[in-house]
């Protein structure tokens, strides 16, 4: 078990209630960008656990989450004081970039472990091959990590970065998945269950192998 000390907290959404939390932890994390971690607290006598993606590459005892006051833990979070301290146990979790061509599809808080993703691109300087980031929100206030997003399409080739609050994803997804002809690039959809699952369908109904789809839900 890894102990997580809170160092600092920003309220980045106030309609939503959406955090950015930085935590120092007891020993320095090791995970791939994308992975999250799990928070284990007690709750009436009995233990309970608590998923979290992290929100920017490896960098040492460093630990940045992003999210929002949904349940009881989350809110336990949002109302931690700077120096209160949590346990967390990890890495876990599939949800990394692979080689080659990829569309990722997030909503909401669900940017999280794709804002790690794009940190690590950009400390590495790698190109991406190519990437497409499809970002949907129910407002402008949503756009979390956005200066990053756009950073990154200047400096990293073939990354592309496309803002969606308030709009409907499927014809932007239509037109990007044209250009690409036959090819079927690498899908990777995160979000609450009911924005990613009708999506999982809608790559599976046009061909795409289970093995080609990288999901993830967080509710």
């Amino acid at each position: 078990m890894i102990a997580a000390t809170l160092t600092a907290k920003r309220l980045l959404s106030e309609a939503s209630q959406t955090w950015e939390l930085s935590f120092t932890c007891s020993e320095p994390l090791t995970y791939q960008p994308g992975q999250f971690y799990s928070f284990v607290t007690q709750r009436d006598g009995k233990q309970e656990v608590r998923a979290y993606s992290l929100t920017q590459a490896p960098e040492g005892a460093r630990m940045v989450l992003c999210l929002n006051r949904a349940g009881w833990y989350s809110n336990l979070l949002c109302n931690l004081e700077t120096g209160g301290t949590v346990q967390v146990q990890g890495p876990y979790g599939g949800f990394v970039l692979r080689e080659g061509p990829g569309i990722i599809l997030a909503d909401g808080v669900g940017i999280a472990p794709v804002a790690a993703m794009v940190d690590a691109l950009l400390r590495a300087q790698s190109n991406a091959g190519p990437l497409h980031l499809l970002h949907t929100a129910s407002s402008e206030s949503e756009m979390f990590y956005r200066d990053r997003f756009e950073h990154a399409e200047r400096e990293i080739a073939g990354f592309h970065y496309l803002p969606l609050p308030g709009v409907e994803v499927a014809p932007h997804l239509e037109e990007i998945l044209s250009q690409a002809g036959d090819e079927k690039p690498t899908a990777y959809i995160v979000g609450l269950n009911a924005f990613a699952a009708p999506l999982r369908q809608w790559f599976k109904d046009r061909g795409w192998d289970r093995k080609q789809i990288v999901f993830e839900r967080y509710d």
